[in-house]
């Protein structure tokens, strides 16, 4: 029930606080009240509250704790919650805590900073029992300093704690004037706008109206049946359209909002979800980063056979269904599954929960365990082949991988399946090489479902390889959104000709995803393609116009001021980029790819000298950035200035050792400056730890053919053949190095 005294607290910050917020719209709860009641005890309910006795969890008596160098002292004065912060200068700022963010197993803290900005504190009050290692303050272990834009409410975390919220950023004065309708996630937050609703009650609910009024459901549970002789219960039809997912999403993904959610909106029209990439996934799919459990979901087998949040959630309590294995024995048939034959434990006993091997936890913000909802089997073989992590490990920690892929083929009596994209995804993502007819298997696959499919599409090189162009181009027909995003993104190595000619027809895509990948692509035909006509030209214009639209949603993160830079070069701006890039450092200083792109522009602009200059500068500032030496070392051999070129290449190739580009260029430079044989044998200790990398593997046989050794050379194309056996470069070296091995007759 809402108390009088939360509305009070209500109206007293319409009086004390830059951010509006209207009371909770108690018609809801008139009706609902079961509903509601559930909704009062759960976390969407305390996602943020007011800093009061009510709501503040931790234990503001002068405890605290230290955060990189900065001392963090929690007090109370009269009626406020106060934080002193101390920085390494010994130089003290005062601040009122305003809102309480979360409440378990971790409670975050809001103050206040000038320009509009609220700060979420970076140690937390760990809420869990004392028994359990909580009832403390705890340091959050980042290396971000404690009033980084990463832990500005107004950006990163605002939009998933509050409803219907208005961000209202201003770019040019940095500052915000955010409001919300709701100052946690409640009623509106999930169901959408009621004002429809209240007017089919007032009509005296006519059933013409097919949602009560809403314009979608979000009772998309279905009805399962349990065949005869089927061990897994089936749904009867396909979930309407997908709209509790896309409700869900809006918060819990991995995702770049595209427009504000309304019920109404497949989830490709107001999100871009993250796909399967490092350092998010590993190649298999399961979570490593914070993914927030949409992307993990949609791999799965559940997803697909049409479960849906609410089959095992309850939506307003956010409870599970039930408790233990009994959450999934709803469907998969006890005497199958839940007993020692199939979990291979002893009943009841640790290991014995479904969750154990097909839901294992991995701990965010130091005690947050969050599960992988992609439902995967586990599989030790993987860890073995490609370091990928398996639950049986997270378990027997005692154990060697190798002993759980052998426990499991002495059970099972057959050895585990690798997943053909986790090996795919691993040597790709590791710089072993890639065989591009594996990868074209799984982008073909269509019963792989749509985010794996994508993510093989975006690792495709259609710049290199002509099939993987072929199948870009037929994918760009996919049933699934996604797919196409995907595939439209894989254009972009190619000529903007070949761009216009095959995703010109995509611009009217229905999917709002899709057709911005489209204008992010196609927006440099503006200046450069005068064959438009006025018809062509207007559509353009729309589509840029939706892009850049799109973009200035996200516009206090760099990394969309920098998507923002490269909009205005591709459409003629360059003042405008210019503007975007420095808005970017001004919002996080250390950020290196602004400095990398605005040296570009002023390369591109023919002032030289300002170029290479703003790239030392950066150097300066950020000197163990690796991609900014890599810039710095290019922009000196561009000036011929080869020696200190080398020097500065060489720093990014031991600052990322690991960076196939790096190292590849440093060759090139030992070897043009007069240092072959360094050159060969920087090649050689990289193709040791990267045995597959093609491009590098490519080098070194070129430079040992070049300098007489093509018997080693030899060694490194056959183990590229066995990689790629159909590539001609690898076929024609081979022949050249063996050729040069012959003896003379």
């Amino acid at each position: 029930m809402i108390t009088k005294l939360q509305i009070l607290w209500a109206s007293l910050l319409l009086s004390i606080s830059p951010m509006l917020c209207v009371a909770q719209d108690m018609q809801c709860h008139d009706c609902h009240e079961q509903q509601a009641s559930a909704w009062q005890a759960s976390h969407h309910a305390k996602s943020m509250e007011i800093a009061s006795p009510a709501s503040v969890l931790g234990d503001f008596k002068g405890g605290g704790a230290a955060h990189n160098g900065s001392q963090f002292t929690f007090s109370r004065m009269a009626q406020k919650y106060i934080v002193n912060i101390q920085n390494p200068k010994l130089e003290t700022e005062t601040y009122q805590i305003q809102y309480t963010f979360g409440f378990t197993p971790l409670q975050q803290y809001l103050i206040e900073l000038p320009g509009g900005k609220f700060q979420a504190l970076p140690i937390a009050w760990d809420s869990r029992p004392q028994s359990e290692g909580g009832q403390r303050w705890y340091d959050l272990e980042s290396d971000l300093p404690w009033d980084h834009f990463g832990y500005t409410w107004n950006t990163s975390c605002a939009e998933c704690h509050s409803t219907k919220l208005e961000k209202n950023y201003n770019p040019d004065t940095q500052s915000f004037s955010t409001r919300w309708q709701e100052i946690n996630v409640s009623c509106t937050a999930c169901h959408g706008d009621a004002d429809s609703h209240r007017e089919w009650l007032n009509n005296e609910q006519p059933s013409s109206s097919k949602y009560a009024g809403f314009p979608a459901t979000l009772a998309e549970s279905g009805s399962w049946t349990l065949y005869d002789g089927a061990s897994i219960a089936s749904r009867s039809s396909a979930p309407p359209a997908q709209q509790q997912l896309s409700s869900c999403a809006q918060c819990h993904a991995h995702r770049r909002i595209i427009d504000e959610w309304s019920l109404d909106k497949a989830i490709d029209d107001h999100i871009d979800i993250s796909l399967i990439s490092p350092p998010l996934y590993y190649p298999d799919g399961q979570i490593h980063g914070e993914v927030f459990v949409a992307g993990s979901f949609m791999q799965s087998k559940m997803h697909q056979a049409g479960v849906v949040c609410s089959n095992c959630h309850e939506p307003h309590s956010l409870e599970l269904r039930a408790e233990g294995n009994a959450l999934c024995t709803q469907c998969h048939v006890p005497a199958v599954f839940d007993t020692p034959i199939h979990h291979g434990h002893v009943q009841d006993a640790s290991g014995s929960q479904c969750v154990d091997c097909h839901m294992p936890t991995t701990t965010y913000m130091g005690v947050d365990e969050r599960r992988d909802h992609r439902f995967g089997i586990p599989n030790p073989q993987q860890t073995i082949s490609d370091n990928i992590p398996n639950a049986c490990n997270q378990c027997h920690i005692d154990k060697s991988p190798e002993w759980a892929a052998k426990s499991i083929v002495q059970r099972s009596e057959k050895p585990a399946i690798r997943d053909q994209h986790a090996r795919v995804f691993s040597r790709h993502d590791s710089q072993q090489g890639l065989a591009t007819a594996e990868l074209q298997s799984i982008i073909n696959d269509t019963a792989l479902p749509s985010i794996i499919r994508a993510s093989a599409l975006i690792r495709s090189n259609t710049g290199a390889d002509r099939q993987s162009l072929i199948s870009a181009i037929t994918q760009l027909r996919d049933d699934s959104p996604l797919v196409r995003m995907a595939a439209v993104r894989a254009f972009t190595p190619q000529p903007l000709n070949i761009k216009k000619q095959y995703l010109w027809a995509l611009g009217k895509d229905r999917s709002k995803l899709v057709r911005l990948e489209v204008a992010k692509l196609l927006s440099p035909l503006r200046a450069a393609d005068p064959s438009l006509d006025a018809e062509q030209s207007a559509f353009l214009e729309t589509l840029i116009k939706e892009y850049e639209t799109a973009l200035y949603i996200n516009a206090d993160n760099p990394a969309t001021l920098l998507n923002l830079s490269s909009l205005y070069l591709d459409t003629q701006r360059p003042h405008k980029a210019e503007q975007a890039l420095r808005k970017a450092m001004a919002i996080d200083a250390e950020y290196s790819p602004a400095y990398i792109n605005l040296a570009d522009l002023y390369r591109a602009q023919g002032q030289h000298p300002r170029s290479l200059s703003t790239l030392l500068d950066a150097t300066a500032l950020i000197p163990k950035d690796a991609s900014l030496h890599y810039a710095l070392g290019l922009a000196y051999f561009r000036s011929k200035d080869y020696q200190r070129g080398v020097a500065a290449i060489s720093v990014a190739a031991t600052l990322d050792p690991e960076n196939a580009s790096y190292l590849y260029l440093y060759a090139v430079a030992l070897e043009q400056t007069g240092e072959s044989s360094q050159a060969i044998k920087e090649l050689h200790r990289f193709i040791e730890a990267f045995p597959g990398n093609r491009q590098n593997l490519e080098l070194l046989a070129r430079y040992e053919i070049k300098y007489g050794a093509a018997a080693h050379a030899l060694k490194h194309l056959e183990s590229w053949l066995a990689l790629e056996p159909d590539s001609e470069v690898a076929r024609q070296l081979h022949q050249a190095a063996s050729r040069q091995t012959r003896k003379p007759e």
